[in-house]
């Protein structure tokens, strides 16, 4: 039986940045956490851990997916500090007046959501 209870994503809000924290999905739970994600207007998706999951659901809404991942425990690699600080500024600072207005977001999982992933976006 596919699990469709997922542990309650975070989100982490400062000024225009927006940030969808999430434990890592699997095929049998993705349509769960793709309501999650839409819900929160998420445009990108970062995966710091192994994949688990095909990508093409997200894709097909035109939520683009990173795979950056690195070890458990470990602090991110300087390559993905700057691919992610990229990324946030691209999402984020190019028009702060729009993405404000349109709530875009980015997600961001590793395992369990509670190491790697709320590390880069702190």
């Amino acid at each position: 039986m596919a699990q469709s209870v997922i542990t309650p994503v975070s989100v982490v809000q400062h000024a225009h940045y927006k940030f969808v924290i999430f434990d890592a999905p699997n095929d049998a739970n993705l349509h769960v956490y793709l309501q999650e994600i839409l819900k929160e207007k998420v445009c990108h998706v970062v995966r710091v851990c192994d994949s688990t999951y095909e990508t093409d659901s997200l894709q097909e809404r035109g939520i683009e997916v990173h795979d950056w991942p690195f070890p458990d425990g470990d602090p991110p690699p300087d390559s993905i500090i700057v691919r992610w600080l990229t990324l946030v500024k691209n999402t984020f600072d190019a028009d702060k007046k729009a993405a404000a207005s349109a709530g875009r977001s980015i997600g961001i999982h590793c395992v369990a959501g509670l190491g790697r992933a709320p590390v880069l976006v702190a």
